[in-house]
């Protein structure tokens, strides 16, 4: 199950969605397509309790920061060139 800020090795996934977890941010990356049909329909619901959680993380985070100072990754040169 996945839960918001507390694993930072976890990732979850909806459709070509990526949703990497870490101790202070959670990423969503990737494509996901919300088709108007019972598939679109799981694929939305997945994604709202994954979001809904997320929110109720935060809501219940006792002195939330007002941001959070993160490392910018650098450009990583192609080592197939």
């Amino acid at each position: 199950m996945f839960k918001p800020y507390e694993n930072g090795t976890e990732s979850h996934a909806i459709h070509d969605l990526t949703v990497e977890n870490d101790t202070d941010c959670v990423s969503l990356s990737g494509n996901l397509q919300l088709t108007k049909d019972q598939a679109g329909l799981k694929a939305a619901k997945a994604l709202q309790a994954l979001l809904n959680d997320v929110v109720t993380a935060l809501e219940n985070t006792a002195d939330l920061p007002e941001a959070v100072e993160r490392e910018q990754s650098g450009e990583v040169e192609n080592p197939f060139l």
